[in-house]
């Protein structure tokens, strides 16, 4: 790996495309977690879904509907749609630095949904995969591919941080958790200067196994406030 600069422009685009992959990513997983509850027959809490991501739904949604609003309403920014727009508009103002390849499984990915869009209301959140499998394409590449060892950090702040993010927003266990931060720990070494190491500590002193409580709103209010603050860009 080497050591060639980045820009404030490409650090804070590398960012985002972390970010929007990993959330595009986690929303598929989190959309299949419901939907095999439906199939279950068990009931499916989709207001708390809404809440957790926005905006807020009725309680008594169907499934299609529900289904809609978060896969491809890209009026919603909790979308997949919207995930995966925000994803290839950054890798294609990166393509010098990410290359076409790995730019390619991004825009697989929202060729992929669109052709599903065509027929939303027959589609099964098994036909998903093919965008989840694109998505994991992206991150091997990145690995392989990308070269500067910054440029392959800041993507992976912004994974970690999403799904800091996502985790807690879905109330998952402190061990899921602290794990994610943990990995994300690994790698402040690599570009500090983009770190915010006050907040970075602050969350790691509040992140601790007596204290973790989402339930408790101001805990988790606090948590996703320091979260978002973790690097600056």
């Amino acid at each position: 790996m080497n050591k060639i600069a980045i820009s404030d422009a490409k650090a804070n685009r590398l960012y985002w495309l972390g970010r929007y992959t990993e959330r595009a990513y986690l929303s598929l997983h989190m959309l299949r977690r419901y939907f095999d509850l439906y199939l279950d027959g068990d009931p499916v809490d989709f207001a708390t879904y809404a809440k957790n991501l926005g905006p807020a739904q009725a309680k008594d949604m169907d499934f299609k509907t529900f289904a809609s609003v978060y896969i491809f309403d890209k009026k919603n920014p909790s979308s997949i749609v919207s995930s995966l727009t925000g994803a290839n508009d950054n890798a294609i103002l990166l393509r010098e630095v990410i290359k076409s390849e790995s730019l390619s499984y991004i825009q697989m990915s929202v060729c992929a949904l669109e052709r599903l869009a065509q027929r939303e209301d027959e589609i099964t959140v098994n036909e998903l995969q093919e965008i989840t499998d694109h998505l994991l394409s992206f991150f091997g590449s990145i690995e392989e591919r990308l070269y500067s060892d910054k440029a392959v950090a800041i993507i992976r702040y912004g994974r970690f941080i999403e799904s800091l993010d996502m985790h807690m927003r879905f109330n998952y266990d402190f061990e899921v958790v602290r794990e994610v931060f943990d990995s994300l720990l690994h790698w402040v070494d690599i570009d500090e200067s983009v770190i915010n190491k006050y907040s970075m500590e602050k969350f790691d002193v509040m992140l601790n196994e007596s204290a973790y409580e989402l339930n408790d709103s101001v805990y988790k209010t606090q948590m996703l406030g320091i979260v978002n603050k973790l690097v600056n860009l």
